[in-house]
Parts: structure tokens; sequence; C-alpha cells
């Protein structure tokens, strides 16, 4: 992806309180500039961060990291190794862009600390947007952003979202649905969140290791 800087300059303020509040050593994997992890330094929350992106030329002043293809797997454990470990990991809107997810969650599990955390974000397959176009007009149409991004390779529910995340052996902490439309926030509400796989717009979910392992 080329380096845009209305996009890779995004502070995830929405993951921010499913960061352990001593989050140590950030990888932000796929996180642009690292704005994030740069986010989490600069509150006191990290004591580093560590950018593997395909634009990390481009990542903010006081973070690591380098570029890295992410699906030449091997090139990736070795970057993995040399900056890692890591206490926390962040995941946010990259992992449906690989060719195969499940390995990458893999290696991003062997690079963590023994009590480390993971959190991914992944486009709800299931959001009416996506939904209602192919029941009613039988249309999927892509789009340039979004949950029908062209550039997706990979799509997911609640459900596999959770299963994408947990492969490796992680432990389920928490889930949490982005509802991003005013619309969708009163329709979520209205209906006690029962609706809720059709209102969420993205899952963000975030995953522990145990040192029982």
């Amino acid at each position: 992806m080329a380096f845009r800087s209305d996009y890779h300059d995004l502070v995830r303020r929405d993951v921010l309180p499913l960061v352990p509040a001593n989050a140590g050593a950030v990888l932000d994997f796929g996180g642009g500039r690292g704005a994030t992890s740069a986010a989490l330094c600069a509150q006191g929350r990290a004591t580093r961060a560590v950018l593997l992106d395909q634009v990390a030329e481009h990542r903010l002043p006081g973070v690591d990291g380098e570029a890295v293809d992410f699906d030449d797997h091997a090139a990736l454990e070795d970057a993995l190794v040399r900056n890692g470990p890591f206490d926390t990991i962040l995941a946010l809107d990259v992992l449906e862009h690989l060719k195969d997810p499940w390995r990458t969650v893999h290696a991003l599990d062997r690079a963590m600390t023994d009590q480390g955390t993971m959190i991914i974000s992944v486009p709800n397959m299931s959001a009416w947007e996506v939904v209602a176009p192919l029941l009613l007009r039988g249309r999927f149409d892509y789009e340039d952003a979004g949950i029908r991004d062209r550039t997706h390779l990979r799509w997911f529910t609640r459900h596999s979202a959770i299963a994408l995340a947990t492969c490796s052996g992680l432990k389920l902490q928490a889930v949490q649905a982005n509802i991003g439309r005013r619309k969708g926030r009163y329709f979520n509400a209205a209906t006690f969140g029962l609706l809720e796989r059709f209102t969420a717009m993205q899952y963000v979910i975030a995953v522990k290791k145990e040192s029982t392992r």
C-alpha cells in the first residue's frame, strides 16, 4: 500500500482501553507510521514502540522498526526475532490483507513474552451494509476503503474473527464491537445488542498468552 498520511497517521483511540496499563514493549504490526504505539509511549504506558509495516520508512520519531513484506513469512519471522520479544502486539486492520493471517498470528504469538497481550481488529463481513445489497440486489461491490476494500483478501464475522485471534492457543480476553454510524448505534441500542452482528462495522479482539502453556 502506498503511503497516505490521512490513513497511516491514525491513532486507534478505540483500542487504547483494551491495551494493558503497562504495555511494555509494543509491536505495531501493520501500523502505518506507528501512531498508536507512539501514543502509548507518550502516555507513559509503553517502554518501546516497534513498527513493522511496508511504509515503515515513514515511521514517527521515537518509533523503531523496519519495512517487511508480511506475506514473506521467513522475512517476517526474522524481523520478529530481531526486534522482539514484545509484551503487547497490535495487529489493527492488517490481517484481512494477508494471504495467510492464521500463520501470521502463530508467528506473532511466538514473538510475545509469557504474559503478552495481542489485540487485533478486522472488518465485520456480516454488517448490514454488506448483507443487505447481497440479499436485496445480489451485489457485492468493492470499494477503495471500508469493509469491502478491494485490497482485502480475507473476510471475517465475529465467530471467525475470534477463531483467528485464538488459533495459536491464546486466551480470549475481550471482544469489542465498533458500531460505526449513528443509525447503527441507535439500532443496536434499541435492539439491546441482539442484532450486533449486523450493526458492527468492525470487531476488536484482545487475547493473552498464558505462561503455563
